[in-house]
């Protein structure tokens, strides 16, 4: 685990910052569940914004990450309880308001479109810090490509065979790669 968390902290710096964060910035009213307390002790993201095809993704530091609950789990405006949204989501990162979720429950990563009139959300990584490295990752292709897009905003197929290339580094697995490339819209 401390390799895959210091490879993706390596990653995650491409884009902002990492350090270990004091677990008494967790400002929610309940405890911190151990994988999030590991990941922002060794992996450490302060507030970092990474590079999308379309939106950027942004990763919360551990003081900010219980406000960026609103407009999940209660109203901005109001302070009223959001009645749809499980208990057992914790918002972890966005992606233009699309939120990526912590499960409680099972650890594992969901990611559900903002604004579809219910929060239809799929399991797309099976940890956060695998869901960090492979966003990190994504983030990279961009930042290393001289030609990511076309004339037409279409993305360079080498780009995105180099994506799938990494990603299957990560996960291991060339499908999964693959489908999170389609998931990011990099058809």
């Amino acid at each position: 685990m401390a390799a895959k968390s210091a490879q993706t902290r390596e990653l995650l710096t491409r884009h902002g910052d990492c350090e270990k964060q004091d677990l008494a910035e967790w400002s929610g009213p309940f405890e911190l569940p151990n994988a999030l307390r590991d990941f922002y002790s060794d992996v450490g993201p302060k507030d970092i914004c990474i590079e999308g095809y379309g939106n950027p993704t942004t990763i919360p530091s551990l003081k900010r990450l219980w406000d960026r609950q609103a407009g999940y789990r209660w109203n901005g405006l109001t302070n009223e309880p959001i009645e749809e949204w499980p208990s057992n989501w914790i918002v972890v990162a966005d992606e233009g308001a699309d939120p990526y979720i912590f499960d409680t429950e099972t650890g594992r990563i969901l990611f559900a479109q903002h604004g579809a009139g219910a929060w239809d959300a799929g399991e797309i990584y099976p940890d956060i810090t695998t869901m960090a490295a492979c966003i990190a990752t994504l983030g990279c292709v961009i930042l290393d490509s001289q030609d990511f897009e076309d004339e037409d905003c279409n993305i360079n197929p080498n780009c995105r065979m180099d994506a799938i290339d990494r990603l299957t580094e990560i996960l291991g697995n060339q499908s999964q790669a693959e489908a999170i490339v389609e998931m990011a819209g990099w058809g």
